[in-house]
């Protein structure tokens, strides 16, 4: 056998045993924190660009695990975490100032869109408004922060099943959107 065949049966016996290189799957964490980020930019006469977003596009949390939701931005807020159905996430400017799911759940969570007052319900559970976090597993739960009298950090137990991708946005800026992966 030449030198450059022993080489290469070595390697291939090698990672046939596991001795060679292995991919480790990284077990989601325990716990993520969703902040916001913001930017601002004006050109007269062409463009005003918001920047107001979450400063992920996408967080892991393993099932049963805690999402910790940090007020970090004061100026523009409150805000919402709100769960929706990956097709009714708004994805126009159409949909994004008319979403009927958003202004459905504003309701529940008794805002009044002509009003500066604090909404009834800091929380939604399934659409519901209530007074305790929701756990995080479905469309329709929703905790607000930032509100004023109200913690700036909510933490929320992740109660969706491991493989699941929780889609949410800020029913108040509603471009606000990102994604739960738990694992």
């Amino acid at each position: 056998m030449t030198k450059h065949k022993l080489v290469a049966a070595a390697a291939v016996l090698a990672v046939a045993l596991g001795g060679g290189v292995s991919v480790a799957l990284a077990a989601a964490p325990k716990s993520a924190t969703v902040k916001q980020s913001t930017s601002f930019k004006f050109k007269a006469n062409r463009y005003i660009q918001d920047g107001l977003r979450w400063d992920k596009d996408v967080y892991n949390v393993r099932s049963g695990g805690t999402l910790h939701l940090k007020y970090t931005v004061k100026d523009e807020g409150p805000h919402t975490f709100t769960v929706m159905r990956k097709k009714d996430v708004p994805s126009s400017p159409q949909t994004l100032f008319n979403c009927k799911v958003c202004n459905k759940l504003v309701k529940a969570h008794g805002a009044d869109p002509n009003s500066d007052a604090p909404p009834k319900f800091d929380y939604l559970e399934n659409g519901k408004g209530q007074d305790t976090p929701p756990n995080l597993d479905q469309p329709g739960d929703s905790a607000g922060i930032g509100i004023p009298g109200q913690p700036k950090v909510v933490d929320l137990k992740v109660t969706a099943k491991k493989g699941t991708t929780l889609h949410f946005i800020c029913l108040i800026h509603p471009w606000m959107q990102a994604e739960v992966k738990v694992g």
